[in-house]
Parts: C-alpha cells; sequence; structure tokens
C-alpha cells in the first residue's frame, strides 16, 4: 500500500484568488500568464520569480508546477525578449556618392541659463550634402520624439529618395528601442549603429554638433526653452541654406542637394 501510494501522481490544482472566492484554473490559463509576462520587454524572469509574481498576482501555485509548466513548454532559460543583433557598421568612414544614401542622427544637449534646465537636441544629417535633415528640440528625448522626428525627415525628404537610405547612429537607448527597430524596419530604412567608443564612425553628425557648439551654444545665453528652441532654428536654417561648409566645396547644404537633382534631371 505505501509502495502504491509513492507511485501514484498528484495533481496539484492551481487556485485564483477572486471577489468571488477562490476558482480553480486550468494550466493553459496559467501558462497565458506566464507567456505574457515573459513577453514583456525588460522581463527575464526564472521559475522563482515567475512563481513569485503568479502568487502575488493572486494564484495559489508552487516553484514545482510552475518548473514544469516552464520547462514542457520550452520557457526555461530562454531569451524571451529577443531583439535582433546590432548591425554594426562595415566602413569606418562613410563613402557615399549622392544624397540619401546615409544619414547620421545624435542628441546634443543645450544648457538653458534662465531655467536652470538641460533640453536635448536631436538630430539628422545627410552625410552627402551635409543638411539637416530633420531634429526636435524638447526637455525630453524619448524613442517616441525619435521617431516622430524620423518620420518628418522621410515626408520632407519624400519615400522615393529616402527608400534606400540607410541610418547610421550610436547606442543610445532611443535609437536601440523597440519602437524605433521596428519603425524603421516597418519603413524598409537599413539601421546600422557604430561601434562603441568610435564617434569616427558617425563623424558627420559629430561635425553639426561640433559646429552649433561653438557657434552657437557658447555665443549665446539662453533665457527660457523657447529663446534657446528659436535661436536653434534659426541656425540650423542658415546652416542649410547660407553656411559655407568647406568639405563640400565651400557651399551651402541646400545648394548641393539642388544641384544634385538638377543635373540628375539633366542626365535623364
Amino acid at each position: 500500500m505505501i509502495g502504491m501510494r509513492r507511485g501514484r501522481k498528484r495533481t496539484v490544482k492551481t487556485e485564483l484568488s477572486s471577489t468571488a472566492g477562490k476558482i480553480i484554473v486550468p494550466d493553459n490559463q496559467v501558462l497565458d500568464e506566464i507567456r505574457e509576462l515573459l513577453s514583456r520587454e525588460f522581463v527575464c524572469y526564472g521559475y522563482k520569480k515567475v512563481t513569485k509574481h503568479l502568487q502575488r498576482s493572486g494564484y495559489r501555485i508552487n516553484r514545482k508546477k510552475v518548473f514544469r509548466l516552464m520547462k514542457e513548454n520550452n520557457l526555461l532559460n530562454h531569451t524571451y525578449n529577443y531583439r535582433s543583433p546590432a548591425k554594426r557598421v562595415v566602413e569606418s568612414v562613410v563613402d557615399v556618392h549622392a544624397p540619401n544614401e546615409v544619414w547620421e542622427m545624435d542628441i546634443k544637449y543645450v544648457y538653458i541659463q534662465g531655467e536652470n534646465r538641460t533640453a536635448y537636441l536631436f538630430a539628422i544629417i545627410d552625410c552627402f550634402t551635409r543638411e539637416v535633415v530633420g531634429h526636435y528640440m524638447g526637455y525630453h528625448c524619448t524613442s517616441r520624439d525619435v521617431k516622430m522626428a524620423m518620420d518628418f525627415a522621410f515626408l520632407d525628404r519624400g519615400g522615393n529618395a529616402v527608400s534606400k537610405v540607410r541610418i547610421r547612429s550610436d547606442n543610445g537607448t532611443q535609437f536601440v528601442s523597440r519602437m524605433v527597430e521596428q519603425f524603421l524596419s516597418s519603413s524598409n530604412i537599413e539601421h546600422e549603429r557604430i561601434h562603441p567608443a568610435t564617434p569616427k564612425e558617425d563623424a558627420h553628425i559629430e561635425s553639426f554638433n561640433s559646429i552649433l557648439e561653438k557657434e552657437v551654444i557658447r555665443r549665446f545665453e539662453f533665457s527660457s526653452f523657447k529663446d534657446s528652441d528659436g535661436t536653434i532654428d534659426r541656425f540650423i536654417a542658415f546652416y542649410n541654406n547660407e553656411r559655407l561648409h568647406s568639405a563640400i566645396g565651400y557651399r551651402a547644404p541646400k545648394e548641393v542637394y539642388e544641384t544634385w537633382k538638377e543635373n540628375l534631371i539633366e542626365e535623364r
């Protein structure tokens, strides 16, 4: 009799506390709860933490059952939030022969003296023309802000123009976020990241940030965010349309772009 009791498999039922009292829930409901938990962006729990989460959610369940369910369904030691491996730059120095081949993007800090706060300037530059094709400024710079600025830049340039563009960035959290990755993927835009601590790999946007620092940020003391935003907007307009750039033959970026388009039309 003792041997028979030892050999009998005991079914452990899972209970869930609710306002109507305790109810028995099927394993597939528990599995759905586990999968939902593990699908969250930063959750990489093992069975012990999953058990604690379920218990905190009202389930009466032990570690052994959670372990069994996760093992049977290949949820142990699994990368639940799989993200594509970073596509690193192949060429250290960007080699471009036309506009809209490679764009670089980065974030620059702008100190607002009058409000004793730091704002963020996100900018995108075309490596061929050196034109700032899109930018955003605010007291925060989230993945959503980056996505919005890129979306406006794509619309302004035109879908056909940017169909083969590559976006190059560093490894900032805004740039490697799932929102930005999914947006670029859905737009069929290739995103490549520079290697850590190698600013020379996105030298064009670094050069713009250096110019902005020297010619604007150090020269002006901003009394408010509105003051800084307006000043930088005017500078970017000047930079694109009037400022002579030695690397493109002492021409303005907009002039280079318009000349390239005219030559393209003539060649056709």
